[in-house]
């Protein structure tokens, strides 16, 4: 309902879509929906929740309690999609911890987990906002 408001994008596969969306400067949402032949739309409500907590329990060596950017960046095939995840900085916390999930939808499963640099190397990535920390992981 209040998608109008919020600053999103859509990426599209021939069975899933994603939509990510800001509300705020300081935090991005990602929801992914899968579509069934006859057109039916069902929310996976599982798969981006498992990513971010096995993101949290990774940023938690950074920060005491990151906040959590979720970003859908694009499919790499019909099923699997790239998420980009980055704890963001604020008073509690001063950090810019930032991992790679390869989702595969079909599955609701994490096919693989990327450092920062795994995910910025990726070919055919637009990866303009993250910036390399100077620690390598």
């Amino acid at each position: 309902d209040g998608f109008e408001a919020a600053r999103g994008w859509l990426v599209v596969s021939p069975s899933a879509f994603a939509v990510t969306w800001n509300l705020n400067a300081s935090a991005s949402y990602t929801q992914i929906f899968n579509l069934s032949p006859a057109g039916d739309i069902t929310e996976n409500t599982t798969l981006v929740r498992t990513a971010e907590k096995e993101f949290v329990a990774d940023a938690k060596r950074f920060c005491r309690d990151p906040g959590v950017n979720t970003i859908a960046i694009k499919w790499i095939d019909n099923d699997r999609l790239l998420l980009s995840i980055n704890a963001w900085s604020s008073g509690v916390c001063y950090s810019n911890f930032t991992e790679g999930f390869i989702l595969k939808v079909a599955a609701s499963s994490i096919e693989r987990k990327l450092t920062e640099r795994e995910l910025i190397n990726l070919p055919a990535v637009c990866t303009w906002n993250l910036v390399p920390t100077s620690k390598s992981r």
